[in-house]
């Protein structure tokens, strides 16, 4: 096991010199440097964007899924997941194409133009198929998302019924911090 120590020297971040703690089994410094596993770390809550993605934007007609049996029920859900990394596959290739990171993508508009798409396929002659493939892929890499803030959040609950301190008005419009993260990392071992 391999313990990673750190604090934040930056005062704006929820954390600020606190002494963090990163536990992994990922034992060779020179493959995984502590500063890169600090960082996977805390993006690890886009985790939830696929949550979302698949729930309220691939799903959105469907309350549950449909089928009774259980091995319908496994094949429906194969399929959802199918259809979503069909999605974040096109994602990547408009992505790459456009020279930028998939993340900065818009899942749902990518979902519209492919559904769009795929209607103009099924009417198209064969030899133009991969002209509205190249399209498609275009117009996936023009719909852009904002780049992400530099999210703080601090470490409190709505009620008192926790540890943690109680929100209060402080909490609601902190200041947004000056550094991205990886320049406040301090690593102390």
């Amino acid at each position: 096991m391999r313990i990673i120590a750190y604090t934040l020297e930056d005062p704006t971040r929820t954390g600020h010199r606190q002494r963090h703690r990163l536990v992994t089994t990922l034992l060779d410094a020179r493959t995984c440097p502590a500063l890169e596993l600090i960082d996977l770390y805390h993006q690890r809550w886009e985790i939830e964007l696929v949550n979302d993605e698949v729930k309220t934007h691939l799903l959105a007609r469907m309350v549950s899924l449909r089928s009774q049996r259980p091995w319908g029920i496994i094949q429906e859900f194969y399929g959802i997941l199918l259809a979503y990394n069909a999605v974040r596959h096109l994602m990547h290739e408009a992505a790459v194409a456009e020279g930028i990171d998939p993340r900065r993508l818009s899942f749902l508009d990518s979902v519209r133009i492919i559904r769009d798409t795929v209607h103009d396929m099924r009417n198209a002659r064969t030899e133009a198929l991969p002209a509205l493939y190249q399209a498609m892929l275009v117009l996936i890499g023009q719909c852009r998302l904002p780049p992400r803030d530099n999210r703080i959040n601090p470490r409190v609950v709505k009620k008192k019924l926790s540890t943690y301190p109680k929100k209060r008005p402080e909490h609601h419009r902190l200041p947004q911090p000056d550094k991205p993260f990886l320049e406040t990392v301090v690593i102390l071992n």
